[in-house]
C-alpha cells in the first residue's frame, strides 16, 4: 500500500455503519491482497481453505446487538457460506455466485462492551473466493439511514432525458498537442471556454463531468478553503464558474470530478490528514472544499462524480449522509455519485451509480439499490491526455457501432458517460466529435424512417 497507509481506529461506531477491511485484518497463510493501484485498499484473494480466518480486533462502546453483512466474490459456480464470530454466537449466509455481493447474514451479533475480536470464516471445503470486507450496523441505525438516504436523493430524470455525458481529465498533468505542458495556473488562464463548450455541444451530450482534482490536487477556481489548507493549488480565474455559464448556453449542465486524496500528490495527502486514524480531519476539509463550491456554483453544479468511492472512503467508515449534505450544498437538486469501480456501491447516499468499465448495457451491477445507472467509458486511449508530442487516438468504435451502443443503453435506462481525452489547451479530438455526429445523424435519419 506504499509507504503510508490509514490504518483504522479499531472503534465500533454504534451510530453509523462500522467497515473491517479484509486487506487490515492479518493475512491468512495463502492469502494476497489485491492492489489495483494507488493508496486505495481493495480485497483480499486466495480465499480458498476453511482454515483461512480472518479477524480484527474492535473497542465496542456499549454492548448492543449487530447486524452483519459481507461484501465478497465467489470464485466457483456454488454459492459461498460464510460465518461472522464474536466469543461463542456466530450468524451465517450465503453468497452467490454472481461477481461482487453485499450479503446481509442472518440475525443478529451480540457484542459485548470492550475489547473483542470479531472472525470471518468460510464454511465448506469446495470453494474459491475474495473478500472485501465484513460491515456492522445495529438495525435500528441501518434502518435510520436507509430512511435517510431516501430522503436526500434528488431527481435523476434529467440525466436520463439526457441519454448521455462526456467526461475529460481536464488536469495538471494534461499535455498540449506538441511540446511540453505549461503550468497549472498558465494553463487554466489560457484554456479556451468557449470552443470547448462548442465541442462539448457538437458532441450532442447532454451533461459535461468536468475533472477538477485527479492525480495532483488542483482546483481551477478561487475555493478559499483549499487554499487553506495548502496554498497555491488553486487560481485566480474561476474557470468552473466560465463553464457553466457556457454550457448552460449551449443547453448542456455541468458536473464536476473530484478525487479525494490524489494518488500522486504526497504533499496534499499529508495536509489534508489522509492518512490520519482519526477521520475528522481529512473529512472536515473535504466538507469545507465541497461544500464552498455548491455555495458557490449553486444550480449552476447539476452533479459530482467522486471517485474511489469504495476504496478510499469506504475504508474509514465514511460518514456518508454528512458527506452527501454538503455535496448538495447550495443546490438541494444537485445529483451525487461516488464511484465503486467494479465493487458493490459503498453508500446508499447517492443518487447515481458511476459505472466506471460497464461496457455492457445488460450488467446488472449498473442497476443497484434503485440508484440511476450509469456506464463511465473510455472513448479514445486512455482517461486523459497524459503523454507529451501524442495525438490523441481514434475513437473504440466506429458511429455505427456507437449509434448501436446508445439504443442498447437508453433501452436499459443506462446513462452512458464517454471520457474523451483533452488536451492541455482545452481541445478535443475532431475524429471523436466526428463520431458522435455521424450516430447521431444516422440515429435521426432511423426515426424519420420508422415514424
Amino acid at each position: 500500500m506504499g509507504t503510508e497507509s490509514f490504518v483504522p481506529d479499531g472503534r465500533v461506531n454504534p451510530d453509523d455503519y462500522t467497515v473491517l477491511m479484509a486487506v487490515d485484518a492479518p493475512l491468512p497463510s495463502g492469502c494476497q491482497r489485491f492492489q489495483h493501484g494507488g493508496h486505495g485498499k481493495f480485497y483480499v484473494e486466495g480465499w480458498t481453505r476453511p482454515e483461512q480466518v480472518f479477524r480484527w480486533e474492535v473497542d465496542v462502546p456499549e454492548t448492543d446487538e449487530y447486524a452483519v453483512n459481507v461484501l465478497a466474490r465467489p470464485r466457483h459456480k456454488a454459492a459461498l457460506t460464510v460465518k461472522v464470530s464474536c466469543a461463542d454466537q456466530s450468524v451465517t449466509g450465503r453468497v452467490a455466485c454472481a461477481g461482487w455481493r453485499r450479503q446481509v447474514l442472518d440475525g443478529t451479533l451480540r457484542l459485548l462492551s470492550g475489547r473483542q475480536t470479531i472472525t470471518l470464516e468460510a464454511v465448506g471445503t469446495n470453494f474459491a473466493a475474495s473478500v472485501m470486507s465484513v460491515e456492522l450496523v445495529r438495525p435500528v441505525v441501518r434502518e435510520r439511514l436507509q430512511k435517510a438516504a431516501r430522503a436526500l436523493r434528488s431527481d435523476t430524470g434529467w440525466m436520463i432525458q439526457a441519454r448521455y455525458g462526456v467526461m475529460v481529465h481536464w488536469t495538471s498533468q494534461s499535455f498540449p498537442r506538441h511540446g511540453p505542458r505549461k503550468p497549472y495556473d498558465e494553463a487554466v488562464r489560457m484554456f479556451d471556454v468557449d470552443r470547448f463548450a462548442d465541442q462539448v455541444e457538437a458532441t450532442g451530450a447532454g451533461f459535461l463531468v468536468f475533472t477538477t482534482s485527479h492525480a495532483e490536487m488542483y482546483f481551477p477556481s478561487p475555493v478559499q478553503s483549499l487554499e487553506r489548507i495548502l496554498p497555491g493549488r488553486t487560481t485566480a480565474r474561476d474557470l468552473v464558474g466560465e463553464l457553466a455559464a457556457a454550457l448552460e448556453k449551449r443547453g448542456v449542465k455541468l458536473m464536476l470530478y473530484y478525487h479525494p486524496g490524489a494518488g500522486s500528490d504526497a504533499t496534499w495527502l499529508r495536509a489534508c490528514g489522509f492518512w490520519e486514524s482519526d477521520t475528522r480531519k481529512f473529512f472536515g476539509n473535504w466538507m469545507a472544499v465541497i461544500g464552498e463550491v455548491g455555495e458557490r456554483y449553486r444550480d449552476k453544479l447539476a452533479g459530482w462524480w467522486f471517485d474511489d468511492g469504495a476504496i478510499s472512503y469506504y475504508y474509514r467508515s465514511a460518514p456518508w449522509k454528512e458527506l452527501t449534505r454538503f455535496a448538495k450544498a447550495g443546490y438541494s437538486q444537485r445529483v451525487v455519485g461516488y464511484n465503486p469501480w467494479e465493487l458493490p456501491v459503498p453508500t446508499l447516499f447517492q443518487d447515481f451509480h458511476c459505472g466506471e468499465g460497464f461496457t455492457d448495457p445488460n450488467d446488472e451491477r449498473a442497476h443497484q439499490d434503485g440508484l440511476t445507472a450509469c456506464a463511465t467509458l473510455v472513448t479514445e486511449g486512455d482517461w486523459g491526455h497524459f503523454q507529451q508530442d501524442r495525438e490523441i487516438g481514434c475513437p473504440r468504435w466506429t458511429a455505427e457501432q456507437l449509434g448501436r451502443h446508445l439504443q442498447q443503453f437508453a433501452a436499459r435506462r443506462v446513462v452512458p458517460i464517454f471520457n474523451l481525452e483533452i488536451y492541455q489547451d482545452g481541445a478535443l479530438s475532431p475524429r471523436s466529435i466526428a463520431m458522435f455526429q455521424e450516430a447521431l445523424g444516422k440515429r435521426h435519419s432511423d426515426e424519420r424512417k420508422s415514424s
